[in-house]
């Protein structure tokens, strides 16, 4: 029973080796997401595959999702459009938020990046 685990182990070990599934080189699913108070917001994004894009009027809910390989520079800000309320956003892999920044008040702008 023990040479069969071994065996089972080491295949498994050369096979990865093989097709050199690493953690950068597998695929994620990554999102934008913009919420809060105020119901309106301008975005600006980047890094995404699409490069930098810019999204005006869009309401809370607001979400970008792509898949990546490897990590890659993100940017993401969105701006109150309205005298008051909030505005948070995130940049989630695989539905774990990596960054997250809330901004309130009147016309304030929330903004995350970094290599992810």
């Amino acid at each position: 029973m023990k040479l069969k685990i071994k065996t089972l182990v080491a295949f498994s070990l050369l096979i990865l080796a093989i097709t050199g599934c690493t953690k950068e080189s597998m695929q994620s699913s990554y999102k934008y997401e913009v919420s809060g108070s105020a119901g309106d917001y301008s975005i600006t994004c980047e890094g995404a595959p699409s490069g930098t894009v810019q999204y005006s009027n869009v309401g809370s809910g607001w979400a970008y999702t792509w898949t990546q390989t490897g990590t890659r520079w993100l940017y993401m800000s969105a701006q109150n459009n309205t005298g008051s309320g909030s505005v948070t956003v995130k940049i989630i892999r695989d539905g774990k938020v990596l960054a997250q920044q809330t901004s309130s008040g009147a016309y304030v702008i929330a903004t995350v990046d970094g290599e992810y």
